[in-house]
């Protein structure tokens, strides 16, 4: 095979260098450098800088369009291989290979979409994995030619869990393409789930739920967009809980959103609509992020405040 690996984030970096490693990939497809923070200049994507390290070419169109298909004609690859590239395919640029994959980040036909990791962990998934696919005209609902399972504990945030994807990936691809057989490939079976496009509304947290839906939300939401209340009104991020969101509810008896207390090694306890919310880490309005009890040394009066 002579593969055109199209990816962008750091999460397909590894898999880049197995295959490289092999001899399989003759260029890189990416999105183009985005600005940086602050003004900072143009910033390459993640799997441009490890291309450009392996010494591979790389090509970052804006679209997929006409000059495009011809210049990865002119390439001389023959397969497509996909992983949190960031655009869709279309028919004619597909019709340029004999085979397609793409790298998807949960057990299909769960969470297809652009939002795999964020969604099992914040469906409180006991279990998710990687599955290799075909690439097909709907979104994510290519026959499966290989998937891995990852079981989940609880405690898993989405930087974490992205680094057991990034990790893994390999030991699934790599077996699938020394052994390929079109043949091999699987339908979808079960009942599909979707994820779409995050935002800054999706950190918003309502304690009147459960600890462990709001618990699994600062999870999936860490490092972005970062799961906030509001105390006094400004708005408090909550980046770390303690504990596992698989954990059985202690009986709470304030109103939700209430900081009851601050518990050493844990954090501040928050009551929820079912059981309490251990609060490790927070980043307060114009400040650093810092754990929970060295916020509290410095705002004794929030205990007995409601998050809301």
């Amino acid at each position: 095979m002579k593969i055109l690996y199209a990816a962008t984030g750091d999460i397909a970096a590894d898999l880049l260098q197995a295959l490289y490693g092999k001899g399989l990939v003759k260029a890189v497809l990416t999105a183009p450098d985005a600005p940086g923070k602050r003004g900072k200049g143009l910033v390459p994507p993640p799997v441009k800088v490890k291309a450009e390290e392996l010494g591979l070419p790389v090509y970052q169109p804006e679209t997929l369009r006409s000059e495009a298909r011809r210049h990865v004609r002119e390439m001389g690859v023959d397969t497509l291989m996909s992983f949190c590239y960031g655009k869709i395919f279309g028919p004619m640029f597909l019709s340029l290979f004999e085979n397609t994959f793409n790298v998807h980040p949960s057990l299909l036909p769960l969470h297809r979409g652009c939002s795999p990791i964020y969604g099992a962990i914040k469906d409180l998934d006991r279990v998710t994995g990687i599955s290799v696919q075909e690439i097909a005209a709907g979104v994510d609902e290519g026959d499966v030619f290989a998937s891995a399972e990852i079981p989940l504990d609880g405690t898993e945030t989405a930087a974490s869990l992205e680094e057991t994807v990034r990790k893994m990936a390999p030991s699934v691809v790599l077996p699938m393409l020394e052994d390929f057989s079109p043949e091999r490939k699987k339908a979808q079976e079960g009942a599909p789930s979707y994820t779409g496009f995050i935002g800054k509304d999706d950190g918003r947290l309502d304690f009147s739920l459960p600890f462990n839906v709001l618990h699994a939300t600062v999870r999936a939401c860490s490092p972005w967009p970062k799961a906030y209340a509001m105390l006094n009104g400004a708005p408090l991020y909550i980046t770390g809980v303690w504990g596992s969101a698989f954990s059985e509810a202690e009986e709470a008896s304030e109103a939700p959103g209430t900081i009851v207390c601050a518990v050493k090694g844990r954090g501040l306890k928050v009551a929820t609509g079912n059981g309490y919310l251990y609060i490790s880490k927070v980043l307060p309005p114009a400040r650093k992020e810092m754990d929970a009890l060295s916020y509290l040394n410095g705002n004794r009066a929030i205990i007995g405040s409601v998050l809301e």
